[in-house]
């Protein structure tokens, strides 16, 4: 159409860097190594017309792109949307064998968690 400007919107998606084990899942922290990645990560993102910085809530997702929000000078905005799919409502005894069971049936869930299907849902959900 004559007179129209055709916009486009570009999506970095930055999975979070290296964190430290700990059972709190919502505060587990990067590790040293996090840092230096998230760090990679702002330096490579300064270089794109980066407009908006939007993390899951966890602190670990908070952490490996709080570079790049506090460089364009944007309050980061959390999307519950995009935190990472649970697993199972309790600790599994083998998390190798329970990974490996989520990851051949798109459907399945262990009681209390979040099949790949669901978690996929969600989170195209809240990038729309």
């Amino acid at each position: 159409m004559e007179g129209w400007i055709r916009l486009q919107t570009h999506l970095y998606f930055v999975r979070h860097a290296h964190s430290t084990y700990t059972p709190d899942e919502l505060g587990r922290p990067l590790s040293e190594q996090g840092f230096a990645d998230a760090s990679m990560v702002t330096a490579l993102l300064k270089k794109e017309a980066i407009d908006e910085v939007y993390a899951s809530p966890y602190e670990r997702a908070i952490q490996t792109v709080e570079g790049i929000a506090e460089y364009i000078d944007k309050e980061m905005k959390l999307v519950e949307g995009l935190k990472e799919r649970t697993l199972a409502e309790k600790t599994v005894e083998d998390f190798q064998q329970a990974i490996i069971k989520v990851w051949q049936d798109d459907d399945f869930a262990w009681k209390g968690g979040e099949s790949n299907r669901a978690a996929q849902k969600r989170g195209v959900h809240a990038v729309l």
